[in-house]
């Protein structure tokens, strides 16, 4: 249409019209749209087939890896020398590609879904720092475990163990590479002999030892886990309700023998950033409390960061509402920074740090030679975008002990200081993609790039309604031809 050819009239019903129009549309745009972007990104949040969370959930999109350290305990012939400590070298770290997929899940009525997850580690040579032929001395677990669960048998009973120990293949420590500690086991004479014995007084419930023997690609072995879809409430959206059907765990006392928190890959959105978060670690078959503390920008994605603290692994010491984590079977409870496992590791004498015993009592650390703790090196760590839950870089960090306790019935243990020793600890670490963290940073400012257009949207009618009163006022709607104009026509 040419305006040219247009009347006064007409020209004012284009410009004002066209202003109410995107007055009308930019304010439609500001007063609706930050609640539907809202809508929007929450279906999506939402545990449910379709969804982008569905998709992540079922396998993680970005790599995964385990890196793990191996300490190498140096000087074991000297274990009853009291002027010398025990020496440990810390070796590693050996990296593995960790892949996780969720399999054989249901999902209920009741907004949970029941599910195994399947984790398969790929061993990373190009990451690592030396090999998995790398040969290791450590504490000889399977002795540990049997002295432990005798111990306060009567004497006849300690004298058959002690005979078979010193005849069997009890050992003070062992020697392995590096492969067989961590996924392959290592064949063990006192783990056949124990198999032959078949004896239900010492249960031994593995064929070959190793740290995470049978337990790569397994289905099963995590066991099966319960949560919260979010489709009723996306405020509960990944806590967990059971583990393998119950609620609570078995190896602890209520409460904290509860099954609580979240398994770590899945946070609902709109988080309270000056609560503590709980996740729950199988490998210590609890849940644990991380503290905010400071915040973490990655490709322009801010995140606060949930921290371990002297409060996750108390077991009592300075949190009585943690005693509950002591054994009382224990003679006595671990000082803070260290907690038993024993019940949740088959009754063996492991104990649970952070590594290098960041934040545990000092007397751990003095007791060993080797151990230097460091923050940005052992500190447990999960940077979360608050908005919309999505993890954005995780440095799950844990140290595996195992303590030595004096026995004068064991010759093995006779005159040996009691003393935990740092076996292993890994850091399980997973960083936000650029890819993802574009995702994110859609789902974050959704609503504001929805606002941000109503008001373009709103500036441009206002635009033409100034327009349209300038032209009124200077009445310059039609334009009048100048006199040469009127010259040259005639």
């Amino acid at each position: 249409m040419c305006c040219k050819c247009c009347g006064v009239t007409q020209r004012k019903f284009w410009v004002f019209g066209s202003g109410s129009l995107f007055i009308v549309l930019g304010a439609l745009i500001v007063a609706f749209w930050p609640g539907l972007a809202d809508d929007i990104v929450e279906k999506n949040l939402k545990l449910e087939p379709g969804t982008d969370t569905y998709n992540s959930w079922l396998e993680a999109p970005i790599p995964i890896y385990l890196e793990f350290y191996m300490y190498n305990w140096t000087n074991p012939q000297d274990i009853r020398n009291p002027a010398i400590k025990p020496n440990f070298v810390e070796m590693g770290p050996y990296v593995f590609l960790e892949q996780h997929t969720k399999e054989n899940f249901t999902f209920y009525e009741n907004a949970t879904v029941a599910y195994y997850e399947r984790r398969t580690w790929h061993f990373q040579p190009h990451l690592s720092n030396g090999t998995l032929k790398d040969n290791v001395t450590a504490a000889h677990a399977i002795t540990a475990t049997v002295a432990d669960e005798v111990r306060h048998k009567n004497k006849i009973i300690k004298k058959i163990v002690n005979f078979m120990l010193n005849h069997e293949g009890g050992k003070l420590y062992v020697t392995k590479p590096v492969g067989e500690w961590i996924f392959d086991g290592y064949q063990d004479d006192l783990i056949d002999f124990l198999k032959l014995f078949n004896t239900t007084k010492i249960n031994i419930p593995y064929t070959r030892f190793g740290w995470l023997a049978d337990r790569n690609a397994s289905l099963t072995y995590d066991g099966l886990f319960t949560i919260h879809t979010g489709t009723d409430d996306l405020s509960n959206l990944g806590r967990l309700t059971h583990w393998n059907g119950k609620n609570e765990t078995g190896f602890y006392k209520a409460p904290c023998g509860t099954v609580n928190g979240t398994t770590g890959d899945l946070f609902p959105p709109k988080m309270n950033i000056s609560e503590e978060i709980t996740i729950f670690a199988t490998d210590t078959c609890r849940f644990m409390n991380l503290r905010p503390q400071g915040t973490l920008t990655r490709y322009g994605v801010s995140a606060v960061r949930w921290v371990g603290t002297d409060e996750t692994l108390d077991s009592g010491e300075n949190y009585p509402n943690q005693q509950c984590f002591c054994d009382p079977r224990l003679e006595e409870c671990p000082k803070t920074g260290v907690v038993d496992c024993k019940a949740c590791r088959d009754q063996a004498p492991i104990y649970a740090s952070f590594p290098h015993f960041y934040l545990a009592d000092k007397s751990y650390v003095d007791a060993v030679s080797g151990m230097k703790p460091d923050q940005s090196k052992h500190e447990f760590v999960l940077a979360v975008e608050p908005i919309t839950g999505i993890p954005l870089e995780v440095h799950a960090r844990i140290q595996i002990n195992m303590m030595i306790t004096p026995d004068n019935d064991f010759d093995i243990y006779r005159d040996v200081p009691k003393v935990l020793m740092p076996m292993f600890w890994f850091n399980q670490k997973a960083i936000l993609s650029q890819d993802l963290a574009r995702k994110a940073k859609l789902a974050i400012n959704l609503g504001n790039y929805g606002l941000y257009f109503g008001i373009a949207c709103i500036v441009l009618g206002c635009s033409f309604f100034v327009t349209g009163l300038v032209l009124t006022l200077t009445k310059r709607w039609k334009r009048e031809p100048n006199d040469d104009e009127d010259m040259l026509t005639n």
